[in-house]
């Protein structure tokens, strides 16, 4: 089962930050597309936070335990890299 962002939500996105003219519409199509995106940005970036996370914890392994917990943080830290790559 996938979560994916109400196309309501992403019309609304566009309109309020992206149109310009208010008469400007965007194709069901469209909206499809973008909620494709924004599910590859979003795993993309939770499965570049993980490799992120698990690498920092090989380094200081005697210092953080077998938990693997993500937080803002490291969405941060892959943020820059992949707003680049996509």
């Amino acid at each position: 089962m996938t979560n994916t962002v109400p196309k309501d939500t992403i019309a609304r996105i566009f309109q309020a930050c992206s149109f310009t003219n208010e008469s400007t519409r965007i194709t069901e199509s469209t909206l499809m597309l973008v909620d494709e995106y924004l599910e590859v940005f979003v795993r993309e970036a939770v499965l570049r936070s993980v490799e992120n996370k698990e690498r920092i914890k090989d380094e200081h392994r005697d210092q953080l335990g077998d938990q693997l917990i993500l937080t803002h943080k490291d969405l941060e830290n892959v943020s820059g890299l992949l707003l680049l790559d996509m």
